[in-house]
């Protein structure tokens, strides 16, 4: 017997060619990713981790503008550029994007009553964004989507803050593209899992 667990695993890859031509509605994907996140463990409870989901315009400026022109003053030359171009539009063509967040104030705050742990919470946290991000990730996967996974942090952060009104407390971690899938990628080749995974 196949866990669901393992079948959706499976199902999750990194999808780079999209459209926006999703067979879903807006208000299923913001439900599933309300879901996601809620439910979604967190070291002591904490729950710092944020996101922010752009659709239409917003979707299409992060990468077209913000992104783009901020590529464009780092990568040297037109001719040059235009590889990074194609990538870019790539992500533009999709249909929305997740931006996920730490709120770094919510942690300090935590801090203070943990004592000894309170050294730990950082890491702790990022698995706790990991788990999101995987969540996340395998629901547009089960709701029709593909996505893939970027960071374009810490370039982007102020640009991105200022146009969404994002507090500055919030620590962008990763961008997550979705849309419509037109290609589905080649299968990646996986080393012997007894190496990785013991039982004594």
């Amino acid at each position: 017997m196949e866990l669901k667990t393992v079948e959706l695993l499976k199902n999750r890859r990194s999808f780079y060619v999209l459209d926006k031509n999703i067979k879903v509605s807006e208000e299923e994907i913001k439900e599933a990713i309300r879901e996601i996140v809620k439910y979604s463990p967190s070291p002591f409870n904490v729950q710092s981790e944020k996101v922010v989901v752009l659709f239409g315009e917003d979707h299409d400026y992060l990468w077209g503008t913000i992104v783009m022109e901020t590529l464009r003053k780092i990568v040297g030359g037109e001719e040059k550029f235009k590889e990074t171009e194609a990538k870019i539009n790539g992500f533009k063509n999709g249909y929305g994007t997740i931006l996920i967040f730490e709120d770094k104030d919510i942690l300090e705050e935590a801090k203070k009553g943990l004592g000894s742990y309170a050294p730990n919470l950082d890491t702790w946290s990022e698995h706790a964004n990991g788990i999101v991000t995987i969540g996340l990730w395998i629901g547009l996967r089960e709701l029709g989507l593909g996505a893939n996974l970027q960071h374009y942090n810490p370039i982007i952060d102020e640009e991105v803050k200022d146009k969404w009104d994002i507090p500055k407390n919030w620590i962008l971690k990763s961008q997550m593209v979705f849309g419509n899938i037109l290609e589905h990628p080649e299968e990646k080749s996986k080393i012997d899992i007894n190496s990785r995974v013991v039982f004594k």
